[in-house]
């Protein structure tokens, strides 16, 4: 990914903003509209290249999508009559393994290039592969594909998944959605946008049982209805403008992000940081003018020794990992110590370097441990961002806290998250240059 933004900080960021559309509700969401000959609306898909490549996708496969308002996006499913996803295009983000459910289900047959995306660790497809032949699909992989087909039916099927996976459970729900089974999956996913895609497939006809839980039970048949598609705010999203306000000491109103159901056990962590978050209807007004620190004394908060607090990556309802890194910005500003880990993948937490070479004090204890010592005051200097989109969302965040300048190369990688993020931080006051 190229792009180089140039970014003078120190200036508070104040005003009203609207997180995007969860980009991990629409992308399976997408894919589903496979399953049925009707026709599936969307409302209010945000225009990131990882939505444009999907759509490309689709349209390859003989989907008729009508995009002209990304507000009323439509797919007609009636012609689409290929099960071979377009190998350029589906090596380029990982969301492309998302098709193999959905082409399964319909063809019986599936063809997926190896997908790529971040680079997080070995993030291969595993689970999903696994998922599959507990089904009774047979499964190979040459030219740096992934062939899937169809062997025999099964009126019953149990799969326990290895991981909690959250596309692999969404790739798995729309093939058991679009089949005459029934399909048990024990150690569901249970984020948002994994529910979302559950309660789309509801509503095109599946019966499921055991929404939001890790155990799901889904009945399929083969004729599916088109249905209508909205998203929840972005979680993700909302987390960086929270992080942003807080260091630079500014004052954000995000509208819609007050959904306890999402939002709640993230609000009440970011309030243990002494941020002030109020809320305002179906807002919130987060307050950045107090000093970040986290009294170890309560005892609410998790610790990993004396005056040591930690914040561990987990799945849902757990802190999302996809949230970490610009927390780890965040415990640069924060009066004390902060033990971070991600354990989910190898190296999510290669974006400390960047962070160092800024001025911050992290000790990597391990590629999957640090210490946030604080509070510094960064630097700037001319950065590249590890090609992970929640990195180089971190060295973005810390680049608009202090009066230094930065330059940041490698930034058009946020766009396939972030379709339009530096025209929104420039409209809170950020000083961003696009240089190229």
């Amino acid at each position: 990914m190229n792009g180089t933004i140039r970014v003078t900080g120190g200036t508070k960021l104040i005003g009203e903003v609207t997180p995007i559309p969860n980009k991990n509700s629409i992308l399976p969401a997408l894919a589903a509209s496979i399953l049925t000959t009707q026709t599936t609306t969307y409302k209010n898909v945000p225009k990131s290249t990882d939505v444009q490549n999907i759509l490309e996708m689709l349209k390859l496969l003989g989907a008729q999508i009508d995009d002209s308002d990304f507000n009323n996006l439509k797919i007609d499913g009636s012609q689409i009559n290929k099960f071979s996803v377009d190998e350029n295009l589906g090596s380029k983000i990982r969301a492309s393994i998302l098709f193999a459910g959905p082409l399964l289900a319909r063809f019986g047959k599936a063809e997926i290039p190896i997908p790529g995306g971040c680079v997080l660790g070995y993030r291969h497809i595993g689970t999903h592969i696994d998922n599959f032949k507990k089904m009774g699909v047979r499964v190979e992989e040459y030219n740096n594909k992934v062939v899937l087909t169809k062997e025999g039916n099964s009126n019953t099927t149990t799969v326990w998944q290895l991981e909690a996976s959250p596309t692999a459970t969404e790739n798995l729900i729309m093939y058991a959605a679009g089949i005459n089974s029934e399909t048990k999956i024990i150690g569901a996913a249970t984020e948002p946008h994994v529910t979302q895609v559950v309660q789309m497939v509801q509503n095109m006809g599946a019966t499921v049982t055991g929404i939001g839980s890790n155990t799901l039970t889904i009945v399929g048949n083969t004729n599916l209805q088109g249905t209508d598609f909205s998203l929840y705010p972005d979680h993700i999203d909302i987390i960086g403008y929270i992080v942003a306000t807080a260091i630079t000491k500014g004052n954000i109103k995000i509208l819609g992000a007050n959904n306890y159901e999402i939002m709640g056990g993230i609000i009440d962590l970011f309030r243990k940081f002494n941020l002030s978050i109020t809320e305002d209807g179906n807002n919130i007004i987060v307050d950045g003018s107090q000093e970040l620190k986290i009294d170890t004394h309560k005892g609410d908060f998790p610790l990993a020794g004396t005056n040591l607090p930690k914040l561990v990556a987990r799945p849902w309802p757990g802190f999302p990992v996809d949230g970490l890194p610009p927390m780890i910005t965040l415990a640069c500003k924060l009066q004390g110590k902060l033990l971070v880990q991600n354990w989910m993948y190898e190296t999510g937490l290669d974006v400390i370097n960047e962070l160092n070479n800024m001025g911050a004090n992290i000790f990597m204890a391990d590629p999957q441990k640090a210490i946030v010592f604080g509070p510094i005051n960064f630097t700037g200097g001319q950065i590249t961002p590890p090609a992970i989109i929640q990195s180089a969302m971190a060295v973005f965040l810390a680049s608009l806290a202090d009066e230094v300048e930065t330059t940041i190369s490698g930034v058009d990688i946020l766009k396939r998250r972030y379709p339009d993020i530096f025209e929104v931080y420039k409209n809170l006051g950020a000083h961003i240059e696009v240089l190229s």
